[in-house]
């Protein structure tokens, strides 16, 4: 039986560095495995790697010798995965300038330790961030904010009513906060609001809060990079209320009952169905009767979108002794309340049952009964056809509506 030669199986050489590839095979269970070791020396240390086929032996030989033989001798012990990494995150290193990849381990695990286990690093950095970003910005209390806000609001063109409407709103609000905008949470904001009302008003009062809140942050006074206290703040649900119309018996009462400087206003509501809020913003130049229209401008709507409204013939009657040059339709009223507290007193007067909204929800029960289209009443109105059958749509007949429109003085 021949014996076998000591030394090496083959010799990988490369630039004068040699990697010795020794035929190393091994036994278990009773059967024989092939097997090949590696042997090199790196730092004057004799190391040793295996492998179970010649060809992979090989291949990590020639790579081996050539990291040795370029000074990356330090890498040799890597495995390819390893290496890769190491490679990645060097480059990633670049970034910071001449730090090593051993400091940033370190000053990794030292951050972990202080954290012990809460977040990650990253969340720690951010909050640092967001903490540092709140010390830096300046303080303003609410009632110098809210004037700062009414400004730019004028500055802005914005409609009177408009500026007068949040600027009532928010007066409230800043009575009661008289302290930095920044040190309101939204637990406080809940907390007022439960106490201002329900429905509709809630969600009113939160809509201008949240208003005013942006404004601090589009002004430096709240962080830019997060939400606001106000936005936190959840809109309450709104419980829809039974909405009625008035029949043409009522509604001759009450025109019948009402005076002349308040007959143009609800006049305009009954058969041109505008909203209360665009008639109290309503100028006579505005009201052409030559033209058999309103023109309502985008400021004036509470859709911000132009709309002409035709002047039926009997609203024509009623506006004609009335009609003026300019000047507004409701002179003697200063708010939008006093418009709706009026609308009512005036009901009551005529003995009719008070129907909220319902000079406009009258308007289109009886034009849609008239005209048969919903999308031509829609468009008049300044609504969707949708939102026209949902919330005003009552069941009136064709001759309901030729008797509504034809209330003459």
């Amino acid at each position: 039986m021949a014996v076998k030669k000591p030394g090496p199986l083959e010799t990988v050489t490369y630039k004068g560095t040699s990697v010795f590839i020794y035929d190393t095979p091994h036994a278990k269970h009773g059967k024989t495995y092939a097997g090949y070791t590696l042997v090199y020396t790196q730092a004057g240390r004799r190391m040793r790697k295996c492998s179970n086929t010649l060809a992979k032996a090989k291949s990590l030989a020639k790579r081996i010798a050539e990291q040795l033989s370029e000074g990356l001798g330090h890498v040799a012990a890597l495995s390819s995965d390893e290496i890769a990494d190491y490679r990645s995150a060097s480059q990633i290193l670049r970034k910071c300038g001449d730090v090593s990849l051993a400091s940033v381990c370190q000053q990794y695990v030292d951050a972990m330790e202080i954290l012990g286990g809460y977040g990650s690093l990253r969340e720690a950095v951010e909050a640092y961030m967001k903490a540092r970003e709140t010390q830096a910005l300046p303080e303003i209390e609410v009632p110098k904010l809210l004037k700062k806000f009414l400004e730019a609001k004028e500055r802005e063109g914005l409609s009177e009513y408009y500026v007068k409407d949040i600027g009532r709103k928010l007066r409230r609000f800043a009575s009661a906060f008289e302290c930095s905008i920044a040190s309101i949470g939204t637990p406080d904001i809940k907390q007022w609001l439960s106490r201002q009302g329900k429905g509709r008003t809630n969600n009113n009062l939160r809509s201008a809060i949240s208003t005013l809140f942006s404004f601090a942050k589009e002004s430096g006074y709240l962080p830019k990079n997060e939400q606001h206290a106000a936005e936190l703040v959840s809109k309450v649900n709104e419980k829809p209320s039974d909405i009625g119309i008035y029949t043409p018996d009522e509604m001759t009462r009450i025109l019948g009952v009402t005076d002349s400087e308040m007959v143009p206003t609800l006049a305009i509501a009954a058969f041109a169905g505008l909203r209360s809020s665009e008639i109290f913003r309503l100028d006579w130049q505005y009201v052409n009767l030559g033209r058999s229209h309103i023109a309502l401008s985008a400021e004036k709507t509470k859709t911000a979108s132009r709309r002409i409204v035709p002047i039926t013939p009997n609203l024509k009657e009623w506006l004609r002794p009335h009609v003026k040059k300019h000047g507004r339709v409701t002179p003697s009223l200063q708010n939008l309340d006093n418009l709706t507290r009026k609308f009512s007193a005036i009901c009551e007067d005529a003995g009719v049952s008070v129907q909220r909204n319902g000079f406009r929800h009258s308007f289109a029960s009886y034009r849609l009964a008239d005209v048969k289209s919903a999308a031509e009443v829609a468009l008049e109105m300044g609504t969707s056809p949708q939102k026209l059958f949902t919330n005003y749509r009552e069941l009136v007949t064709k001759e309901d509506a030729k008797v509504w429109f034809s209330i003459l003085p």
